[in-house]
């Protein structure tokens, strides 16, 4: 393994259950966002760079298993086990649409080409629906094909496809060009068979390449795939690339957004970095007591988040020691005068957001 610095990650307080899901959204005026999922029946939104407390999401009556932003962050979904999955307004805190369904929602996933004008989700029941959110008493489309609980949904294919991983042991691709304002059918159009149960899944879109990456959280490996979702290869399965091997159950898994290294996490506690071509150990990240349940890259790659069964969120850095968010570099015994008038206002006066509830402010705390 390549030695380097120790971390020092930075410590997000706010939930008092485990956190299962994490999702950032594009550039925005306030930089990067992210949403964080809690079993506490809430959702958190935050500063992408420090980890400051914007606002809590408050409506569910149940875990929150899933939550997802738009690109612009102006638009929140929730999937949770009050069989609901609610629609939230980013920038005031407010409810903007409800859906009930039949079995706890354990995915949602919004849109990306046209502001998160349409819903994705699956339920413990294994059926996924689609939602025009300009009419969603009902849903437009709504399939079944998996046996087992889905862990994971996700656009892709600029919104005509649908990517979707599951305790099955298998990922299954389905056709969505179809799908409009009026219900429809839709195609599965391939079944990949893993060699475990598939927790987690993550793609990565290069520029000016058709071919995709994707990863996997499958039992106690990481697996990548590469993918051609030009359409006259939509039937085709995933070429696998590789294999890696880890000494425990991996739950979730990111691919770093430009560079060839992941990040992943499971049962021991540990996040784990890897060249995502070679597999070898860049480096392990020791801070939570209790199993890492997701990690995400941010979209500029700068810090990647992590969410725990100790209902902690904690933020570390990609370059150990770099001069980012709240990791500011000082100069040992020497003191110089502030500025006041040039420090920035906060996030939430940033955004100008009206969400409630007591902030928890980002800490940095010692591995």
């Amino acid at each position: 393994m390549i030695q380097t610095p120790k971390q020092s990650p930075v410590y997000c307080p706010g939930h008092t259950r485990p956190v299962v899901d994490i999702c950032y959204s594009g550039e925005t005026d306030c930089g990067h966002l992210f949403i964080t999922a809690s079993k506490d029946g809430k959702a958190i939104l935050r500063q992408g760079d420090t980890g400051d407390w914007i606002g809590t999401f408050l409506g569910h009556s149940g875990a929150v298993w899933s939550c997802v932003l738009d690109k612009h962050a102006t638009k929140a979904a929730t999937g949770a086990a009050d069989f609901t999955a609610k629609v939230w307004d980013a920038n005031s805190g407010s409810e903007l649409i409800s859906i009930t369904q039949d079995h706890i929602v354990r995915c949602v996933d919004l849109s990306k080409t046209d502001s998160g004008s349409k819903l994705l989700t699956a339920n413990n029941c294994r059926k996924i629906s689609v939602y025009d959110l300009n009419s969603p008493n009902s849903p437009i489309s709504m399939f079944e094909g998996h046996e087992q609980i889905i862990r994971r949904l996700l656009w892709c294919g600029e919104d005509k496809l649908a990517l979707s991983a599951s305790e099955d042991k298998t990922i299954r691709l389905w056709d969505l060009r179809d799908v409009g304002s009026k219900p429809v059918a839709v195609r599965q159009l391939w079944s990949k068979e893993l060699s475990d149960p598939v927790n987690d899944i993550q793609f990565n879109i290069h520029c000016n390449i058709d071919q995709v990456t994707a990863v996997a959280a499958c039992g106690n490996s990481v697996q990548t795939y590469a993918f051609d979702w030009r359409y006259k290869n939509l039937v085709e399965q995933p070429e696998s690339l590789s294999t890696f091997t880890l000494s425990c159950p991996v739950n979730s898994v990111s691919l770093h957004p430009t560079e060839k290294f992941l990040v992943c996490g499971g049962e021991n506690h540990i996040i784990y970095r890897l060249n995502s071509e070679t597999g070898e150990l860049l480096e392990t990240c020791k801070g939570h007591f209790g199993p890492l349940h997701c990690v995400r890259f941010s979209p500029d790659g700068h810090v990647f988040s992590s969410g725990s069964e100790d209902g902690t969120v904690r933020l570390w850095q990609t370059v150990v020691g770099s001069d980012f968010g709240l990791w500011k570099l000082s100069v040992p015994n020497e003191v110089s005068a502030v500025n006041c008038s040039n420090l920035p206002t906060t996030s939430k006066e940033h955004c100008g957001s009206n969400l409630t509830e007591v902030p928890a402010t980002g800490d940095t705390v010692k591995s």
